[in-house]
């Protein structure tokens, strides 16, 4: 029986130096001289022994298993890792140096604004009655003219008052007229007369304000109740301490209600309060 030589194997090593250049990435590769001691005596070996023994010598680059990050990536890990290399645009820079100073502007003027009135303490302006008149409209319905006294009771701190400002008239609670108290300035510690005119709401008056009005002979007292919502403003020079409402009421008594005749306020009591 012929004696079976298996087969040769070949150097992997040749056949890399003869094939391919050596790549220093790849690494060192195995030969099958590292796994073979040809010294040993060859043994026959069946074609099932043969094929579990022999030996494969795979290649696979090392580049297409762990890559290399590109350049630009490396540029931005290094940056995020170095705070004092990043570049800040100026124009950020200089936006947020702008919101500080307007931040601290606007604190500053809050401050001041804030010590003022503590200082200052604007007060609400004094409100009196100092006359009422009736009028007769073509409408039967009258109109009342009333003469108010305003005073400052402010040293420096002058008043605005805007032109919506409402007036209403009540005789117990109920509506007889209603008007407009008009827009004006008043400076500090000034005093001065303000006409308001109110319009009737109906013809159909309560009784005791109809006698007043009708009875030419003898006067006949009626206690009436102003109420003012007004709005303004509170300046010191050209700043601004207070934009607030205003709300005024006079209970007082007249000596009569008679028409186109002056009458004489006989009581009152006024109350203003900033709301």
């Amino acid at each position: 029986m012929a004696e079976r030589v298996p087969p040769t194997v070949p150097d992997a090593s040749a056949n890399d130096s003869q094939d391919d250049p050596p790549n220093p990435r790849h690494g060192k590769l195995f030969s099958s001289s590292s796994f073979l001691d040809l010294g040993e005596e060859v043994q026959d070996l069946t074609p099932e022994e043969e094929k579990e023994l022999s030996t494969y010598v795979v290649q696979i680059p090392k580049d297409q298993i762990y890559r290399v990050p590109p350049p630009e990536n490396a540029k931005l890990v290094e940056r995020l890792r170095n705070p004092s290399a990043r570049k800040r645009n100026p124009c950020c820079r200089r936006t947020c140096w702008i919101i500080l100073i307007l931040l601290a502007i606007g604190a500053a003027i809050g401050i001041a604004i804030f010590v003022l009135r503590q200082v200052y303490g604007p007060k609400a302006a004094v409100f009196s009655v100092a006359n009422v008149v009736v009028k007769k409209n073509k409408s039967s319905r009258p109109s009342y003219e009333i003469t108010t006294n305003v005073r400052n009771p402010n040293d420096k701190v002058e008043i605005n008052y805007h032109s919506n400002g409402e007036a209403i008239l009540y005789f117990k609670m109920q509506k007889l007229a209603t008007g407009k108290f008009p827009e004006f300035h008043q400076e500090g510690s000034a005093s001065r007369n303000v006409h308001v005119v109110l319009a009737g709401l109906s013809s159909k008056l309560p009784e005791n304000v109809a006698k007043s009005m009708n009875d030419s002979k003898t006067d006949r007292p009626v206690s009436l109740e102003l109420k003012l919502n007004l709005k303004g403003e509170m300046n010191l020079g050209t700043m601004n301490l207070w934009s607030k409402e205003m709300e005024v009421v006079c209970d007082f008594k007249v000596s009569t209600l008679r028409r186109g005749k002056k009458t004489k306020i006989i009581s009152q009591n006024c109350d203003s309060q900033i709301k």
